[in-house]
């Protein structure tokens, strides 16, 4: 194990320095504001935040993350939950290994397939994505299969009832491998999970009807649309692990569910199966479970999902780690002018080309962001290709103009 503790160290020292230059750089998207100041008004028994202008609970069923709430409440700031994130997502590799030791893989392959988890593009884009629950899908959902191998009753249920506190349609795939849990494995932990999801689930949808209210969800129709999308996100999942998953053959099938929920999902606000997007995290969860399950079945498998892994990151990686592209230009000035508001304890309507500012700000809460359509929203390029501003920018020598981070022409 230690490799793998080595490796989710390395790893979360890298992401947490990435994404604090994109925090530091204002390139944040509402989300983060939005979970930090739930967070801070949790400490006095209310949702209510200003990205969403209702309470969180209202939207979406993330009863889990009130865990959170005394961490944020020593640490108010950005920073905790950007950490917190980087952490939770790199520290599945650690119950994904002991999976793969306890039914029977090799210390050395068992390894390799942590690292190959930690080198995917899907875990290093939830890494790099706004915050959101889904940041703790995989690991709960990899110490909820360990446990239910192990046929450890209460932990399993723990884990599954995390999960499923995590948001609405998590409560949804926790019946159904309940159910595949009840018919071949253990059926006293998947009748156990599937009474534990449906309580949940149920007394979700009761509050819900008694507050008047509905979760934010998209709409879903028969029409497929991006089809190369979502092929492309299927191949981006398995390809890291070297093909592994399609190894245990039918049992993909189960699977299914996780992956309707994209190729069924109509136009929304973004691509859905984009690969760094958080509705992936329950299909990387069960892609890394049948990754383990195909390397006990053929060893083989092993020798190449590093060498595959890195290749993918290379060529596809949805972040900054990809060749050509550099660290974010910090306009420190910027900067300082959200982390003033912050301070301020000032009440401060933000308009909505300003997500960044309310990343950091929201801390603050006062701080309000407008629902409205901002008509002067300019989008700023995804990503620094200028390695000699960058490295300029390091000696202080900022370029004249920079659009989020990104040095622009005049």
């Amino acid at each position: 194990m230690r490799t793998t503790y080595v490796a989710v160290a390395v790893y979360a020292v890298v992401y947490i320095a990435l994404d604090l230059n994109k925090l530091y750089a204002l390139r944040y998207g509402a989300d983060l504001g939005t979970y930090l100041q739930t967070f801070v008004n949790l400490q006095h028994g209310s949702s209510w935040n200003f990205g969403e202008w209702k309470p969180h609970f209202a939207v979406h069923e993330s009863w889990a993350l009130v865990a959170l709430v005394p961490l944020v409440a020593l640490f108010p700031r950005a920073e905790t939950l950007i950490v917190v994130q980087m952490l939770a997502v790199g520290a599945a590799a650690i119950p994904l290994v002991l999976l793969a030791r306890e039914i029977g893989v090799t210390a050395r392959n068992a390894n390799l397939l942590g690292v190959a988890y930690l080198l995917s593009v899907a875990a290093q884009g939830l890494s790099y994505d706004n915050f959101s629950e889904n940041v703790f899908l995989p690991v709960l959902a990899l110490w909820g299969v360990l446990f239910a191998r192990k046929r450890l009753l209460w932990p399993t249920l723990l884990a599954g009832a995390l999960v499923a506190g995590l948001k609405e349609d998590e409560i949804l795939f926790v019946l159904w491998f309940a159910a595949a849990c009840a018919l071949w494995w253990d059926r006293r932990i998947g009748l156990g999970l599937v009474l534990v999801a449906a309580s949940i689930g149920a007394t979700f949808w009761t509050a819900e009807h008694l507050g008047g209210v509905h979760p934010n969800v998209p709409s879903y129709g028969v029409r497929v649309f991006n089809v190369g999308g979502k092929l492309g996100l299927i191949a981006l999942l398995a390809a890291p692990f070297a093909f592994a998953p399609l190894a245990i053959g039918r049992w993909l099938l189960l699977g299914v569910p996780l992956l309707a929920e994209i190729v069924f999902m109509q136009p929304w606000n973004y691509e859905p199966s984009r690969v760094g997007s958080h509705y992936v995290a329950p299909l990387l969860a069960a892609t890394a479970v049948a990754a383990a399950f195909g390397l006990r079945r053929f060893p083989g498998f092993a020798r190449a999902m590093v060498p595959c892994a890195l290749a993918v990151m290379l060529l596809f990686n949805d972040t900054v780690l990809r060749p050509g592209r550099w660290p974010y230009i910090v306009d420190w000035q910027a900067y300082a002018r959200a982390v003033a508001l912050r301070d301020s304890g000032k009440a401060v309507l933000l308009s909505r080309r300003d997500e960044g500012a309310w990343a950091v700000a929201a801390a603050n809460p006062n701080v309000r962001l407008d629902p409205r359509p901002d008509p002067r929203f300019a989008r700023c390029p995804g990503y620094d290709t200028n390695a000699g501003a960058f490295f300029a920018s390091l000696r202080g020598h900022a370029p004249a103009r920079i659009c989020g981070g990104v040095p622009v022409g005049p």
